[in-house]
């Protein structure tokens, strides 16, 4: 689950400025250049706020010293999926829609991060107090019983055998976040060192993650060639570009990809259905119509939907989550209990 929620925007780097600081910028300078000021006007203005100066000022500048926007709002250490919307103004020239795009996803994405938060709250405080639970039980009470009931045949049998599976349960449990630690750690320091096709490889190996991200890969891939078809560029032109940017790394490979089997004759809806993240229903669009306009207006249609229907299935799956730890840990806590009061109604009954 963490997994899915920190790529819904992928990349998330370390951040001078706050995420919810950059939210709180990009909807005022949206706001701003709509009323009619202009970029420089309008980084002014939002320098008024002391939280945001300090941002405002390095960015005006950059952009008063020549720097595009979108190189700009790098220097200010902003996410990298807002710096790359900016980016492609240059290409297709309309910085209102990709300031809208970007405020869109960045605020869903907060949002997501923000609902998972206080959904895992309370449970990580039940798991903490049930830790030391465990802590307590197996260092005082299972040695204490080992003791109280030594001579009691029966029932000393049940505290040992009870403690050795409390034991493994231990180590299991235990073993178990050491390995998916390990396992995270490890995947991080080599992700960067395997070419996308590997990444690719594995990634199609993982059940859910492997949905997630087909999904996620369409609607970025829908969405840009969408605004790029609505400035006028050419499929290859759009290619081009999206091999460019490396922001998202398997939208570039795919663009790559297609433009070197496009040269050689094949067709783009057919080229498509042969990409693993790509769905078969963005696929079709690219078949189903030859006329741009249309086509444009079916990815931009394509993507909200894409977009409405992930952010459905995090919000349903954290929905779940707390009940089912909740769940969990009271259950854990019950076969403890059980398992404290057994020996004793042994014991009862020999007396």
């Amino acid at each position: 689950m963490v997994l899915l929620i920190k790529n819904f925007l992928p990349i998330t780097p370390k951040e001078n400025i706050h995420s919810k600081d950059q939210l709180l910028f990009l909807k005022r300078l949206y706001r701003l250049l709509e009323r009619g000021y202009s970029l420089s006007e309008a980084l002014e203005v939002i320098g008024w706020d002391e939280r945001l100066k300090k941002v405002a000022d390095t960015i005006h500048e950059a952009v008063l010293s020549g720097k595009p926007f979108d190189e700009a709002l790098k220097q200010a250490s902003f996410h990298p999926l807002i710096v790359l919307y900016i980016y492609f103004v240059r290409v297709h020239g309309n910085l209102m829609t990709s300031l809208e795009n970007s405020i869109g996803l960045f605020e869903q994405r907060l949002e997501t991060i923000d609902q998972f938060k206080k959904t895992t709250r309370y449970p990580l405080i039940l798991l903490l107090i049930f830790f030391l639970l465990l802590l307590m039980i197996h260092f005082y009470i299972f040695p204490a019983y080992e003791e109280m009931f030594f001579n009691y045949l029966e029932a000393y049998q049940t505290v040992k055998v009870t403690f050795l599976l409390y034991r493994t349960g231990i180590y299991l449990f235990f073993g178990g976040i050491l390995f998916i630690v390990l396992a995270v750690f490890l995947w991080k320091y080599y992700e960067k060192r395997l070419s996308i096709p590997v990444q690719l490889q594995i990634y199609s190996r993982i059940p859910l993650y492997r949905s997630y991200l087909r999904l996620q890969t369409s609607f970025y891939f829908a969405s840009h060639v969408s605004l790029f078809l609505r400035a006028g560029l050419s499929i290859n032109q759009i290619l081009e570009h999206l091999k460019e940017q490396d922001a998202l790394p398997i939208v570039q490979y795919y663009a790559d990809w297609i433009l070197t089997h496009v040269k050689k004759g094949f067709y783009l809806d057919d080229l498509l259905y042969h990409l693993t993240f790509i769905d078969g229903q963005l696929a079709s669009l690219f078949q189903r119509h030859n006329h741009i306009e249309y086509l444009e207006k079916d990815l931009q249609t394509y993507a909200e939907f894409v977009q409405e229907y992930m952010q459905e299935r995090i919000t349903r799956a954290l929905i779940y989550l707390q009940p089912i730890a909740y769940i969990a840990i009271g259950s854990f806590i019950i076969i403890i209990y059980l398992s404290i009061l057994w020996p004793m109604f042994q014991l009862i009954d020999a007396i």
